[in-house]
């Protein structure tokens, strides 16, 4: 069986996982929870998994950490949030109840005391009557008082909202304004907003769908920096394949944190990876950060403690887990295996191979790139330009052991570097 498995990006040994979830830093651990069905590789149950770290790097085997138990999640414990007081971890998500093929989904509360054992508590906030079943993802802050947004199809002209809530004690919640509204997309989910280097920043997910058939059609991450407002016109967070629902968070050292699902595979894509019993992964953790009206993603610190530099040639084999660093001066392609080609000459171009059609697929952008680091691990590789304004994700199908690397020319500007986990 072809070896996918990833060596620094969360995944389980079993089942299909989503959208992460709860983001946090409570007593000494990072705590990331995700959607998970941990019995087949399909949608069609979800939990909520948890996995812990005390260094972004390393995570504890995932865990079932609230499971689809009561009458008003019994259909799934879907996306949401997590706020620490130091004391308290509560994770805020979304209870799906379905009846007669129709969504009646409640916000609920589960709070822990260590981490580890989560009660529940029922839901804060119920359907509204201005809204459709699609109605979901509360992202909850504590402030002066608690704020829950969340994203919600409405009735009267079925497309997306996020809807503000408050609440005094972070038990029932009550509305209190609109955030944004889409005119093209019928849903929004995973809304998250938060204030980074004096700017306000909205990260959410666009999503058209079929009303009449209730189907998904296509979804992408976007943000907006200060105005909110119209949601259509929210910028790409990534230019890649596989990247959609992303969360952040704080940590004890003031940084904001994102994770997101690393993954927007086609059917036939999913087909294939679904053969080895487990499917998905999340992305690396990254640094974010507001410059010049635009949101600026890094590799958190602690990856580049990884780092050990061996010296580069032209077609040299390396091991999968490897950063390729790249000051493209010239007009130069650069390959790895028959996986990845980067084309750079007036712009830059990307070809990922698809697995699936068995053809390379390509986006070419109209920019100039000073800087370059691409991040491998045995099945992914994520690229971060120009200091992070550019960011491309994507899923690859390995396709040997190692990794092949070859250029078009010698050059002196390209540095490798292993990555010891």
């Amino acid at each position: 069986m072809k070896n996918r498995k990833q060596a620094y990006h969360i995944e389980t040994e079993k089942g299909l996982i989503n959208d992460p979830n709860g983001l946090s830093y409570f007593k000494g651990k990072y705590y990331v929870f995700f959607q998970w069905n941990p019995n087949t590789t399909d949608h069609s149950y979800k939990v909520w998994g948890k996995t812990t770290s005390q260094d972004l790097i390393h995570w504890s085997e995932p865990i079932i950490a609230l499971q689809a138990s009561e009458a008003y999640d019994k259909d799934g414990t879907y996306s949401g949030s997590a706020v620490s007081d130091g004391e308290t971890l509560s994770l805020y998500y979304t209870g799906n109840v379905k009846r007669e093929g129709v969504r009646y989904p409640e916000q609920c509360l589960a709070q822990s005391k260590d981490g580890v054992h989560f009660k529940k508590y029922g839901s804060v906030l119920s359907l509204p009557d201005d809204y459709t079943g699609h109605f979901r993802d509360p992202k909850v802050t504590k402030e002066d008082v608690w704020k829950m947004i969340i994203g919600g199809q409405n009735k009267k002209t079925g497309r997306g909202n996020i809807i503000q809530y408050t609440s005094i004690d972070g038990t029932s919640f009550k509305f209190n304004k609109i955030i944004g509204i889409s005119k093209q997309y019928e849903m929004i989910e995973c809304p998250d907003l938060f204030t980074l280097d004096a700017h306000e920043v909205l990260i959410y997910g666009l999503q058209s769908r079929n009303n009449d058939t209730d189907e998904c059609l296509d979804a992408h991450a976007v943000y907006l920096i200060d105005t909110l407002s119209d949601l259509d016109k929210g910028m790409h967070m990534d230019e890649g394949y596989d990247f959609y629902a992303p969360q952040t968070f704080v940590d004890a050292q003031g940084r904001r944190i994102m994770l997101a699902w690393m993954s927007r595979f086609s059917d036939a894509q999913e087909v294939e990876f679904a053969k080895d019993g487990h499917i998905h992964c999340l992305t690396m953790p990254r640094e974010l950060s507001v410059k010049k009206g635009k949101l600026i993603q890094s590799p958190v610190r602690e990856m580049y403690e990884l780092c050990h530099e061996i010296p580069y040639t032209n077609h040299m084999k390396i091991q999968r887990q490897a950063m390729i660093e790249i000051s493209p001066l010239e007009h130069i392609s650069f390959s790895i295996n028959k996986e990845l080609s980067i084309h750079f000459n007036e712009g830059i171009s990307i070809e990922r191979y698809d697995w699936a059609e068995q053809k390379y697929q390509k986006k070419s952008w109209p920019i100039k790139i000073n800087h370059m680091e691409i991040w491998l691990d045995t099945s992914s590789v994520e690229i971060f330009a120009n200091n992070g304004e550019f960011v491309y994700s994507a899923r690859l199908d390995p396709q040997a052991e190692d990794l092949l690397l070859a250029s078009s020319k010698e050059s002196q500007n390209i540095n490798v570097y292993r990555l010891e986990i």
